[in-house]
């Protein structure tokens, strides 16, 4: 998910994942993500998505979870679980909606993995989204 990347493949898409967190919409490639399923009913996430919001380096956040799924990640051959806010959606992004981190953010932010803002000009995906990069993150870690 480096600039470079992004670059050679102007005017096409780029599939992303996108799901919620600590009130924010983020994505991954979708080449990061193997698989999401549902939580059992009535199971109480808060602790877990306190958990990655924390290893995602976001602050606290109290709003308990709308409809909690679980992201299974492909990571150096292993899967990984996160726990994160639906809805989560496959979207085939249009790469000019991509916008990579300013030097300076990128050199003072605090949020683990985040590499590009989203920032689409198609009606249809009028949010922003933040774009991470779940090769930062620690293997092992409890996503």
């Amino acid at each position: 998910m480096t600039a470079p990347s992004l670059a050679d493949t102007h005017g096409s898409t780029l599939e992303v994942v996108f799901f919620s967190l600590a009130g924010w919409r983020l994505g991954l490639q979708a080449q990061q993500v193997r698989a999401a399923r549902g939580v059992v009913p009535h199971t109480d996430c808060t602790a877990q998505l306190e958990a990655t919001t924390a290893l995602l380096g976001f602050p606290a956040h109290a709003h308990p979870p709308t409809a909690p799924q679980w992201l299974v990640l492909q990571r150096a051959g292993q899967e990984h679980e996160m726990l994160v806010d639906g809805p989560v959606e496959l979207v085939a992004l249009p790469v000019a909606a991509i916008h990579p981190l300013p030097p300076l953010l990128a050199a003072r932010t605090q949020l683990r993995g985040l590499r590009a803002l989203v920032l689409p000009d198609d009606p249809s995906h009028p949010n922003m989204a933040l774009l991470f990069d779940a090769t930062a993150w620690p293997l092992g870690a409890h996503l």
